[in-house]
């Protein structure tokens, strides 16, 4: 498109400079045909020649003649009868002519100087011949000089690059229309694929149509898309069998651990394996997230987040519900989207020491659920790694200050996985807000970070 407006733009100055130039030629075209050498010389010459003699006469023909006009005798002017139906571009000229000869018969020609593929008679710059009647009979023949012909032949290879370059822009439109079009439903479509892609579902291939580029580039995205899927699937196999292995060796150590006499020592076993054993939970979630297709359920929105509210609570947990709609019925992955609000929650209850759950809902199709807190918020920096695996604020990977940084990464696979959006951002009077966004049919969405 970028190509487009450039050719567009710079043909457009190229037509201004063009009318320009046709506006000069023009001026410079009538002034030659209104004042002398065209009209008016051509009547004082006729005058002149009929009160010369013979001989007289070639030498004022001599003197007469110039670059703009070349004059001639004919022995009998009625050898040279006027046009009938002139040509219509002769019409002012002849015009011009009757107003200054008066009553003195004259006829005007056209000699063409060259065949269809001759430049001058591509651009329209043919001899122009005037043949005036003398007093004796004979003819003063008056034809265009060359720079008469200099001048009509700029201003019509003017108006051929003109039509040129709007042929150009024309062709330029076609040529990037045709490609736009193609590439923009292939960029709208690859999004979809790329999401399919990644949580290693069902893709649907995109399709190869338009100029062979945008074909060679479908196709390279279907096999690239294929080997992601393929990519997920093995990643996700490969995490459950080492989760399930160590979720093994855990139990054993959690047992052996019984054993261990000193009490304190004996306790902090425990609570390292306990978090291990979390850890790999969270990791094997966080993989199954990707792949795994969760059943949704229609409810009543409103009374689930206040039964989810109300059972945070009953722990002691300072936390607060807000709803502008009495009744809010939605289709949702439950269990997926519990994971997602404990984990905002938790966050917020950690680094605020209170949570805010606010739920808005209006005619439209869409949900929102905000989790917000007045703590310190998080450095703008920070934020394009959030969501990323493993990544925390904290360095320490201890459970009483965050954990292993997993919390936000299974939060935003889950979001992906109900087909909602998280925004995460800070709050204008300070704290932090995390709202996930979903539609009420449970339509799937784009799942993304903001």
């Amino acid at each position: 498109m970028r190509t487009l407006i450039v050719t567009v733009v710079a043909a457009a100055v190229m037509n201004v400079s063009i009318l320009t130039v046709l506006s000069r030629l023009g001026g410079d075209m009538e002034q030659g045909l209104r004042a002398p050498p065209m009209v008016r010389q051509a009547a004082a010459a006729a005058q002149l020649m009929d009160k010369l003699g013979p001989d007289d006469r070639i030498l004022a023909l001599d003197a007469t003649s110039s670059q703009g006009m070349r004059l001639s005798l004919i022995p009998d002017f009625a050898a040279t009868p006027p046009v009938e139906n002139p040509i219509e571009v002769f019409v002012p000229i002849i015009a011009l002519y009757a107003d200054v000869l008066g009553d003195r018969p004259f006829s005007v020609y056209e000699r063409t100087r060259g065949g269809i593929w001759d430049w001058q008679t591509a651009t329209l710059a043919d001899d122009l011949i005037i043949v005036v009647r003398l007093a004796d009979g004979a003819g003063l023949v008056i034809e265009s000089g060359a720079e008469f012909r200099r001048l009509v032949s700029l201003y019509g290879l003017a108006i051929v690059v003109g039509l040129l370059s709007l042929m150009l822009i024309g062709l330029m439109t076609w040529a990037s229309l045709s490609y736009a079009g193609p590439l923009n439903r292939l960029a709208v479509a690859s999004k979809r694929f790329v999401e399919a892609a990644s949580a290693a579902s069902a893709i649907e291939p995109l399709p190869e149509i338009g100029p062979k580029p945008v074909r060679d580039l479908a196709a390279a995205l279907n096999l690239a898309g294929s080997k992601l899927v393929q990519l997920t699937i093995e990643r996700t196999s490969t995490l459950a069998a080492v989760a399930h292995d160590l979720r093994t060796y855990l139990t054993r150590l959690r047992m052996r651990s019984e054993f261990i006499e000193d009490a304190m020592q004996r306790d902090k076993a425990i609570r390292d394996i306990e978090e291990m054993t979390q850890l790999v939970e969270d990791t094997l979630l966080l993989g199954h997230a990707a792949t795994r297709r969760p059943v949704s359920e229609r409810v009543d929105l409103t009374s689930w987040l206040q039964d989810f509210v109300a059972r945070r609570q009953d722990t002691g947990a300072p936390v607060r519900l807000s709803i502008t709609a009495r009744s809010v019925e939605v289709t949702v992955a439950t269990p997926e989207l519990t994971r997602i609000l404990n984990n905002l929650v938790d966050n917020a209850l950690r680094y605020a020491g209170t949570a805010d759950l606010v739920l808005t809902a209006d005619a439209s199709e869409a949900v929102e659920i905000e989790v917000w807190d007045d703590g310190p918020g998080v450095p703008e920096a920070f934020f394009g790694r959030m969501t990323d695996p493993f990544t925390r604020l904290e360095t320490s990977r201890s459970r009483d200050t965050g954990g292993a940084g997993l919390g936000l990464a299974i939060t935003k696979a889950l979001t992906d996985q109900i087909g909602g959006t998280l925004h995460l951002a800070n709050r204008a009077g300070g704290g932090f807000s995390a709202r996930i966004a979903f539609s009420k049919s449970g339509a799937r969405a784009r799942g993304s970070v903001a």
